[in-house]
């Protein structure tokens, strides 16, 4: 049956993977062993603000957002979607209170292990939906644009200050933090070379259709 990269497949990548990300960020929470960056920032400002977790992340991401858009680097309208429904469901799966706290070390080491892999295989499928990069990743090329560093360096040094700032607004960092860190990119890598949207089906004198066509 031949199937194409349509705006269907693309859009139950970006959702999926964006759902599943926040899904997987529950587990990291309950664990007890420390988050990725960013959510330590945003935890951290939770504790002083009457906002919850989702709402802190969207406003985040859209001064982020703005900010990458003041430095050139104009959004799409994934970037929009992502800073919208990423926060919207992180608060629905925090509210659902399906996932019990751990009541055992055991079960604390497996969320941990399950949430960074979740995470991994989340960010690749929602990268593979091709509709855009999110707002902090925006605000990244702009900073990168204006300052003449790698976007590698500007990332590093954004994480950094948000483990920073968030940790010091109580925010929970531990050893999950530095797993997340040293192992979630290369989930992410395999996701993205194995999960791909669907491919176009060769027909005589064109080319395929690849991920690496757009």
């Amino acid at each position: 049956m031949k199937k194409d990269n349509s705006l269907i497949f693309k859009l139950l990548y970006f959702f999926g993977g964006i759902y599943i990300v926040s899904f997987g960020k529950v587990f990291l929470i309950l664990s007890g062993f420390g988050v990725d960056p960013w959510t330590v920032f945003h935890l951290g400002v939770s504790y002083y603000v009457n906002f919850t977790v989702g709402q802190i992340t969207q406003g985040v991401g859209a001064i982020m957002l703005l900010i990458g858009w003041v430095l050139k680097i104009k959004p799409t309208i994934g970037t929009f979607l992502n800073m919208y429904f990423f926060g919207l469901f992180l608060d629905f799966n925090l509210g659902l209170d399906m996932i019990k706290p751990p009541q055992s070390l055991a079960v604390s080491i497996f969320y941990l292990f399950i949430g960074i892999l979740i995470n991994g295989i989340g960010f690749g499928i929602y990268l593979n939906g091709k509709l855009g990069a999110g707002p902090r990743d925006n605000f990244m090329l702009g900073v990168a644009k204006v300052t003449g560093k790698t976007p590698g360096i500007i990332k590093t040094c954004m994480e950094s200050a948000a483990v920073l700032i968030g940790w010091l607004l109580g925010g929970p960092v531990g050893l999950g933090t530095i797993a997340y860190a040293l192992t979630t990119g290369s989930i992410m890598q395999w996701t993205l070379d194995h999960i791909k949207l669907p491919q176009r089906a060769k027909t005589p004198g064109s080319r395929e259709i690849t991920s690496q066509n757009y």
